[in-house]
C-alpha cells in the first residue's frame, strides 16, 4: 500500500523476517519491521499475528512521521511534553494510515 507524509510517497511492504537481520544483535527476534528512510518503505514481517503486525506498523509510523517532520539530531533531548505533543499530532495522521492498510 502507498500512502503519503508530509508531501513524501512512501509504502507499506510485507516480507519474510529472514529478509531482513538488524544490526544490534540485542534486536534479534524483537524486531517485527523496518523504516527505511532513504527508500521511503516501512517493511513488515508478513508472519506476525494480526494485532502485532498492526502495533508494529503503528510504532514504524511513528518513525516515519519523526523522520519527515523533526530533526533526528535533538530526539533524545525533547521534554518528555514535546514527545506527547509529537504523538497527539501524529496520531490521526498515523491511525487513518493503519485503518486504510487493514481494511
Amino acid at each position: 500500500m502507498e500512502f503519503e507524509m508530509n508531501n513524501r510517497k512512501w509504502e507499506i511492504k510485507e516480507i519474510p523476517q529472514e529478509m531482513f537481520e538488524p544490526d544490534d544483535p540485542n534486536e534479534k527476534g524483537n524486531c517485527f519491521g523496518l523504516c527505511d528512510y532513504e527508500q521511503q518503505i516501512i517493511y513488515l514481517w508478513e508472519n506476525l499475528h494480526q494485532q502485532q503486525k498492526r502495533a508494529t506498523l503503528i510504532h514504524e509510523l511513528v518513525h516515519c512521521y519523526i523522520g519527515c517532520y523533526l530533526s533526528f539530531e535533538d530526539i533524545g533531548n525533547y521534554p518528555e511534553d514535546v514527545m506527547c505533543n509529537i504523538c497527539a499530532n501524529s496520531h490521526d495522521i498515523i491511525h487513518k494510515i493503519v485503518e486504510d492498510y487493514f481494511k
